[in-house]
């Protein structure tokens, strides 16, 4: 019989049975794990808490084979504050998704879970824009994934990304120059390439003093969503 004891944040549930949830959580030491919570959607169930998204806790699993159940589990630090604003619970959802798409089952990933549990709690606990949050986690999800972005010049002719507008190369997952553009592509403007680079090179905490415009915040879906139907084969559900 498998037994273990893990932090974790759970990405996802979903019903199962009458009174059942299946439930995914990102851990430090095991990557991806699922498991069932039984009993958990009865009025009385004590480990409620543990079935929802944006849970941060300590797990105690059990099982035999691939499919492990909840034994136990205690709350580490509280995040559901993420879901009484809007804005905010679409940006928690968008990171929750991207680190479901990143992660692989049995495989340490602590870079990863680390990040998603600084970005949870920067949108948990400051006033930090969301979307910059959003934005910042993916940006940190494509390097750890060995995807890192080029923010700096073109990735064909080496030239800095300077102009009024640059290319977004959906074929490639890499920033152009117009001169250089030959694939299929999204228009960027260069103020949303330069505040993606300074952003790449801020912590989660160090985020509050960025100040992106709605026109930037399009931008950056429209990317995100391309390059992770690139890297993953799926887009971002949150933005819809």
């Amino acid at each position: 019989m498998t037994q273990m004891i893990t932090q974790g944040v759970v990405l996802k549930a979903i019903d199962y049975c009458d009174s059942d949830k299946i439930i995914t959580i990102l851990t430090p030491l095991h990557g991806r794990i699922t498991a069932i919570l039984k009993g958990v959607k009865k009025v009385t169930a004590k480990m409620k808490f543990a079935s929802q998204p944006f849970c941060f806790a300590q797990f105690k699993l059990a099982g035999r084979g691939e499919m492990l159940t909840v034994a136990g589990a205690t709350e580490i630090e509280n995040f559901f504050d993420i879901t009484q604003d809007y804005t905010t619970m679409i940006a928690g959802s968008a990171i929750l998704e991207m680190a479901d798409m990143a992660s692989v089952v049995d495989e340490p990933d602590n870079l990863l879970f680390s990040g998603l549990v600084h970005a949870l709690k920067t949108l948990a606990t400051t006033d930090t824009d969301p979307t910059v949050v959003m934005m910042r986690f993916a940006l940190g999800v494509f390097k750890i994934s060995g995807y890192a972005m080029n923010l700096k010049t073109c990735k064909t002719c080496g030239k800095p990304l300077s102009s009024d507008i640059v290319r977004f190369d959906v074929d490639t997952g890499e920033f152009v120059c117009v001169h250089c553009c030959k694939n299929r592509y999204i228009p960027v403007s260069s103020r949303t390439v330069e505040v993606l680079y300074n952003m790449s090179r801020l912590e989660f905490e160090e985020l509050g003093n960025i100040v992106i415009t709605s026109t930037e915040a399009s931008e950056f879906r429209q990317i995100v969503n391309a390059n992770l139907a690139l890297r993953f084969g799926r887009q971002l559900k949150s933005f819809k």
